[in-house]
């Protein structure tokens, strides 16, 4: 104890402390202090973190200005925390519920191309956004700091996903699914009809695309033919475009579908890549995809989409 009866600082308390890297500084410890708690329960989660400790320690041994998402991980920071894989099957039930009130089969149809380009347009969007470092600080981390870690960590890890069961995959989208279906479902009322079902469709696609980033990671030895074939005629990403994406300076081809890439890609030479431009077009996004979808499709098929 010390004078007054206080507690004495835990050793190395301060010195840890005074050590934290500047750059740090913007970023609220309080994201991921009590990342320790939870600690992963399966092989391929501490496979992945041992790894990512094998880096950090090289890296800090050989850079003198490390990438923030190496020194966020050398501050403490669990890269790949465990996640509740039986959530995808919750939420696929609930999607496919929605699929199921459309108000006719023509027009589901419709929606399907539909919500595979909306979709991949949105995962375009919100890659932008997790890729970029500034996302990690200040408000916006608050919402991004776990998606941005994991995305800037996939640089140095690509096989991150393939190394682990698809459904894994699917369980690391648990808190964006969650957080739209409350909006969607919840807050904007798309319970049945047109909406609710381009809702589950958006779902859908989300988990598609999912496959489509662990597949353009996995080796080709390791890919059905079904999925060679989809990945040969563009309805899925293809491995060697989606490997540009993974060669600095990372600024194109950003989309886990991949057909929507151009129109991303383009945003881009026309906006830049300000941080803040690009958050506000995926809150915006998150708010009105699916009604803007809907438009559109009430546009084209007048009458079909109630």
């Amino acid at each position: 104890m010390g004078k007054g009866g206080e507690a004495k600082p835990e050793p190395g308390a301060l010195k840890r402390r005074i050590e934290r890297h500047p750059r740090l500084e913007p970023i609220p410890k309080v994201l991921y202090e009590d990342a320790a708690t939870n600690v992963p329960s399966t092989p391929y989660y501490d496979a992945l973190n041992r790894r990512v400790d094998e880096i950090v320690a090289k890296a800090r041994a050989v850079a003198k200005e490390p990438e923030i998402h190496i020194l966020v991980a050398g501050d403490g920071a669990l890269v790949y925390p465990n996640r509740i894989v039986w959530l995808p099957w919750v939420m696929g039930a609930v999607a496919g519920y929605l699929c199921t009130t459309a108000p006719s089969l023509r027009a589901f149809l419709w929606m399907l191309p539909a919500m595979y380009l909306g979709y991949d347009f949105y995962s375009g969007v919100l890659h932008v956004a997790l890729d970029d470092p500034k996302n990690m600080q200040g408000v916006k981390s608050y919402i991004l700091f776990q998606g941005c870690l994991e995305f800037q960590w996939h640089h140095a890890i690509p096989y991150d996903g393939a190394s682990k069961p698809f459904i894994a995959c699917c369980a690391d989208l648990n808190i964006i699914v969650l957080i739209l279906m409350v909006l969607n479902c919840g807050l904007l009322g798309y319970t049945s009809g047109t909406r609710a079902a381009l809702t589950g469709l958006k779902l859908f696609f989300a988990y598609f695309g999912q496959y489509c980033h662990r597949a353009a990671h996995t080796p080709k030895s390791k890919r059905p033919q079904w999925v060679q074939f989809l990945q040969s005629t563009g309805f899925m990403t293809p491995q060697a475009k989606h490997n540009g994406h993974h060669r600095p300076p990372h600024d194109e081809n950003f989309c886990l579908i991949g057909k929507m890439d151009p129109a991303v890609n383009g945003l881009i030479k026309l906006c830049g890549t300000n941080d803040w431009v690009w958050f506000g077009l995926w809150l915006g996004l998150s708010c009105c995809d699916v009604a803007l979808v809907h438009r559109g499709l009430a546009c084209v098929a007048p009458g079909l989409f109630p």
